[in-house]
């Protein structure tokens, strides 16, 4: 399996992403877990977050971010060094891919607020070899 295709089936097999933003102070990295989906037309990964959570005022303060997939099949997970969080009104295209992965998540919509997180570049690790994929 060549490395573009490693990356889908990691981003398509994985549930929940680590995402490391700097606190509002700058000061110290800062990682949450959340619940994400992968969107390959734009190479961005959506997730969902409470409206009155504090990594809310983290994002707003420092867009600058890193992630790591959780480890699927055999150990493949990805990872990306510079990415940048934003959060956005999400799309009805967006909402659905989101609620099709994790459907008891709509009953929380109403309280949350909708993040994509953008890369250009993740590093792919598969079967004990690191490769980087470039968008």
């Amino acid at each position: 399996m060549d490395v573009k295709d490693e990356f889908n089936q990691i981003m398509q097999e994985a549930a929940q992403v680590s995402i490391a933003t700097l606190t509002v102070d700058g000061q110290a990295p800062d990682v949450r877990i959340v619940l994400f989906v992968y969107l390959p037309e734009t190479h961005q990964l959506l997730f969902m977050s409470g409206a009155d959570s504090p990594k809310i005022a983290q994002i707003a303060a420092h867009s600058a971010a890193a992630f790591t997939t959780q480890s699927v099949s055999d150990q493949k997970y990805a990872r990306a060094k510079q990415a940048k969080v934003q959060k956005v009104t999400p799309t009805e295209a967006m909402k659905t891919a989101y609620f099709a992965k994790f459907p008891t998540s709509a009953a929380y919509a109403a309280h949350s607020e909708f993040f994509t997180v953008d890369f250009n570049s993740a590093d792919v690790t598969a079967d004990n070899q690191t490769e980087t994929i470039t968008f």
